[in-house]
């Protein structure tokens, strides 16, 4: 009984952490994308002024 209440007591402590790493992870992976697209867009704005 102990050994079941101390397992889940551990995941009581590890799954809010585990959750906010994954935020945390997905914010920055989007602000990454969006970067990559920004720049990709403009590499097409400047590539397209090259071939007038």
């Amino acid at each position: 009984m102990v050994l079941l209440l101390a397992a889940v007591g551990g995941i009581l402590l590890t799954a809010p952490a585990g959750s906010a790493r994954i935020m945390r992870l997905r914010v920055t992976a989007r602000k990454h994308r969006r970067a990559g697209h920004r720049a990709v867009q403009a590499g097409a704005k400047d590539s397209s002024k090259a071939r007038r």
